[in-house]
Formats: C-alpha cells, structure tokens, sequence
C-alpha cells in the first residue's frame, strides 16, 4: 500500500507540473472563450493520458497481474501511458535546472529591488520592455511548448521500438592456460528474459530462434528468467526447452526469479523454478560447479545464488554471504582448470577476482537502467550510474574479465533507449 501511495503522489506531481506549465502558456497565447476551450482539451488530454493508471491500480487491488491482459489491450492502453511517464520523467530532469537558474536570477533581483531607492525603483519600472527582450520571451515560450511532444514522440519511440534484439559480435576473451581441447569455445549469454506482462510467448521464441542460430557450443541465462510470477513459469519452460548447445544449456538464479518462488521458513525459495527449468533441459548451478570436458582437458563453469535475499534490501548487493558462496562454491576444485562463473549481480566481480576466475558473466543492471543518455570515454552516463560499478559491455582486470548483458526483458516500465536488448557472445582463447 505504501509503494503504490508514493508512486501515485510522485506521478501526480509530475502531472501537476506539466499541467501547470502548460496552462500558463495557454493563457500567455489564448484569451477568453479560446483559452478556455484549449485549456479544456488539456484537461480531457491529462485524464485520457492517465486512465491507464487507474486500471493498473484497480488490477493491485484485485489481486490480477498485467501479464493477465491481452497484448493488444497492453500495446494500445497501457504502451501510450508508459511512454508518457517516460516523457514526465525526462521533462523534469530537463526543465529542472532551467528552473533552479530561475530560481537564483529571480531571488537576486528582489535582492536588488531592496537595496535600490523607492525613486530609482519606481522609474525603472516604468520604463517599456525592449522589443529584443519580448522577442526572446516569446521564442522561449514557443520552444517550452515544442519540447513535451518531441520528448512524448522520443519516449513512444523508445517503449514500441524497445524489442529490437541485437546480437553482439562475439567478443574472444585470453584465458591462461586453457586446454587446447576448448581453445576457440564459444559461448552464448542470455540474460534477464523478465517472462511476464512484457516478455511472452511471441518474443521469447524469436530470443529462442535467435540464440539457436548462433550455434555457439554453450549457452548461458545468467537470472531473472522470471519476472515474478510463477504463473509465467509454463511458458517459460515451453521456450527455453527449444535451447540448443552441445555442451548445454546452464542458468542462475537472479532476484525476480525469488520475487515469483520467494523463500519462507522452512523454505529456501526458487525450488519450483529449479525445478521447472530443469525438466526444460537447463540445468541450474545454486552455489554449484560442473566440469565440462574429460580429466586432464578440463573447464569449470560455475553458477552462484543470489545472496542478495537473504536480508535486508532484496536488491541489495552484499560482499561477505557472496564471498561465503563462492568459497563453498570452488571448495575442493584443485584440478587447476580454468574458471568461468554465472552470477546475476555484476559487483560479485569484486569477490571472483580472488577465486582465479577467467571470465564472470552477469546482468541485473538492464545496462544501467535501460536508458543510456550518453557515453563518456566508453562508459555509459545512465540512470544506475549512482547504483552500479559495472553497468554494461567488458571489463578487465588483470587477466580476469566481467561481462555485463544487457538483458532480454524489463524492470519497471518497458523502455530502451540507446541500450538495445542483447544477446552477447564470447570466444575463448589462449592466452
């Protein structure tokens, strides 16, 4: 109750402020019986924009889910309306700093007008606005009325065009003393598939088709392969039991897979999702290793759990029941063979590097927030820049490397921008 509280106050203020800026224009360019007609056609657009707010709160209510609706209701009710709070939302971050400027230059002028005599106070004000000054109000005002449809434009753009899959190129990763055996691996990484309102039936096959005809020699889904519903779970092992690999198809819990089978006393959580994916064919490591390959020609692969249930935060990464995992994780491995590991949280690449880990394959960051404003010397300017260490693509150090995955699916609102969804690839090589 609480959550959907704060959501609809902050919705409702964000509203409130667009609404507000534009009936101030409204009345800066209409007068009378045309200004009150535009400005109920503004009014009738709010309430249309938001009814699917509505909806969406009477579905909490009642207990409902939204992977419940039909596609076509989701593309045409509910897509406008996530596409309008991605606009609300980047309307702020944008006007925001134009309104503290505003700010500061109004409480210096009343600063100002205090120190300045009632005389020479009164002449100035008397003195006419300057044609240029009026000139540059009304190109402002024009520009403040243009810029909330492009954003509108831009943000549908990103939630109906936000299924366009991209298959990385593959990426070779040097790994020290791998056997000549698995020189030239190839592995495949899918990542964050979120099955539920969002991913369904018709996407993850085209994911399935698409991670097929690649033909790489092992496949990898690194968690949240649910979105939170065990209900979604059918469907799910229907797609992913068309997974193909020689070598086979591996997985990893991630945090939306423990929000759909949570744990419970007496109940360690994820057990019906392990258990459905694995009669699918994927086999799950939970704080387990196996060793592909024959005795001599070896190459672990390593999956861990996600830790990050276990208290406090759900979401919150913690070092030390990380570090607890991966010790009873390569307990007893002294074959010397190289390591590659599954994690759902990129961060447990602090902990792996002192685990002799080749490579560590991850997701969970959605490529930091499945909008990526821009980039600086490589790295992505994002909404979970503050959040994330490691928020998409390669990382390097020393001989060990991360790779972050963009993922398949979404968390919150179904939304991409300039972070594409991903299938990634890696080939691995001597070093």
């Amino acid at each position: 109750m609480g959550r959907v509280f704060f959501i609809t106050v902050l919705l409702g203020g964000l509203n409130l402020y667009l609404y507000l800026k534009a009936r101030r224009l409204i009345f800066r360019w209409r007068s009378g019986p045309v200004a009150e007609r535009w400005l109920l056609g503004l009014q009738v657009w709010f309430l249309l924009i938001n009814s699917p707010y509505v909806a969406l709160t009477i579905l909490r209510w009642s207990g409902s889910r939204l992977h419940e609706i039909p596609e076509f209701v989701l593309t045409w009710f509910f897509y406008p309306f996530y596409a309008w709070v991605g606009m609300l939302v980047a309307f702020l971050l944008l006007s925001f700093p134009f309104q503290v400027a505003s700010g500061i230059v109004a409480a210096g002028r009343w600063l100002f007008r205090r120190g300045t005599p009632n005389n020479e106070l009164s002449i100035t004000r008397r003195q006419p606005v300057p044609e240029t000054v009026l000139a540059r109000r009304r190109f402002l005002a024009t520009a403040a009325a243009v810029v909330p449809p492009v954003l509108y434009a831009i943000s549908a753009r990103a939630v109906y065009g936000s299924d366009e899959l991209e298959v990385s190129p593959p990426v070779d990763i040097p790994v020290r003393g791998l056997p000549r055996a698995f020189d030239g691996l190839t592995i495949t990484q899918l990542s964050d598939l979120h099955v539920g309102a969002y991913i369904r039936q018709r996407e993850l096959a085209r994911v399935v088709d698409a991670a097929n005809g690649i033909g790489s020699d092992l496949m990898v889904i690194t968690g949240d392969i649910l979105d939170g519903s065990l209900e979604m779970l059918p469907m799910t092992q229907e797609a992913v039991a068309r997974l193909r690999a020689p070598l086979g198809v591996y997985g990893n819990l991630g945090n939306h897979d423990y929000y759909a089978d949570r744990r419970r006393d007496g109940y360690p959580g994820c057990l019906r999702v392990m258990e459905g994916l694995e009669a699918a064919g994927v086999r799950m490591l939970r704080n387990q290793r196996v060793m592909l390959g024959k005795p001599g020609d070896q190459l672990v692969l390593a999956g861990l759990d996600w830790t990050g249930m276990m208290r406090g935060s759900p979401n919150l990464y913690q070092p030390n029941p990380t570090r607890d995992a991966l010790t009873r994780t390569f307990e007893g491995d002294e074959t010397g063979a190289p390591r590659l590991l599954l994690v759902h949280h990129p961060h447990v690449f602090f902990e792996a590097t002192d685990f002799r880990v080749a490579l560590t394959l991850a997701g969970h960051t959605h490529g930091g927030g499945q909008v990526v404003i821009a980039e600086n010397n490589g790295r992505p300017l994002t909404l979970g820049s503050a959040v994330f260490r490691f928020l998409k693509g390669l990382y390097q150090d020393g001989d060990q490397y991360l790779y972050v995955n963009r993922g398949i699916g979404f968390v919150g609102l179904p939304i991409r921008i300039q972070c594409p969804p991903e299938i990634s690839r890696f080939r691995l090589v001597r070093s």
